[in-house]
């Protein structure tokens, strides 16, 4: 009878658990940075704060994101990959052109529901990120093109007769929207925004 490799196996199982490690420890990063960047704002927000926050070893936090600006692409990217994924799966079911068109509508009506809303992140970082070839705009533009690309898929399909055209309109009164309610606390209590959302969807 052969005897066990007791280090070998142990080595094994050290080296099986390091990928797990270091994923957990580029996850509670990108959690913690997903909080402060939402509540707080991006460049406010110091490398040395984000890794207090996270609980990981400076060395850890850099071979994850080599730089402050790694870690917001990463952000930014994980809030598109959610809102491609719950967009989708709404504009996949029946009547989903026009129920998509009524997600992205509720998405600037909340910020007109709750107190202290801080505003879109994909706005907020173009706000702070002036220079529209930088990588976190790249990740921006890409994502807003993405969800107008969409709209206008959705009003073709609805038989609108210039769906381009009212996707650009309908997603700068979304914007506005947005941005009116982060800094003016900007409310729909008689329901304006909504009326004028569906008239220019509805017009024929």
């Amino acid at each position: 009878m052969s005897t066990p490799h007791h280090g070998r196996s142990s080595a094994s199982a050290a080296e099986a658990q390091q990928p797990r490690a270091a994923s957990a420890a580029r996850q509670r990063i990108l959690a913690t940075a997903t909080e402060l960047f939402i509540s707080t704002g991006i460049r406010i927000v110091g490398v040395d704060r984000l890794i207090a926050e996270s609980g990981v070893a400076r060395a850890t936090f850099f071979r994850h994101f080599p730089t402050k600006d790694d870690l917001v692409v990463a952000f930014l990217e994980a809030q598109a990959a959610e809102a491609r994924r719950v967009l989708t799966a709404i504009r996949a079911q029946p009547e989903g052109a026009r129920a998509v068109l009524a997600e992205i509508a509720s998405g600037a009506k909340a910020g007109m529901e709750c107190t202290g809303f801080r505003g879109c992140e994909f706005i907020n970082t173009a706000a702070e990120y002036s220079d529209p070839d930088h990588k976190t705009r790249i990740v921006v533009d890409r994502h807003r093109a993405w969800v107008r690309d969409l709209m206008v898929d959705s009003l073709t399909e609805l038989g609108h007769p210039t769906p381009t055209g009212t996707a650009e309109v309908l997603f700068t009164m979304r914007t506005g929207a947005i941005v009116a309610s982060s800094l003016e606390g900007f409310s729909d209590a008689d329901g304006a925004f909504d009326r004028a959302w569906w008239a220019l969807i509805d017009h024929a």
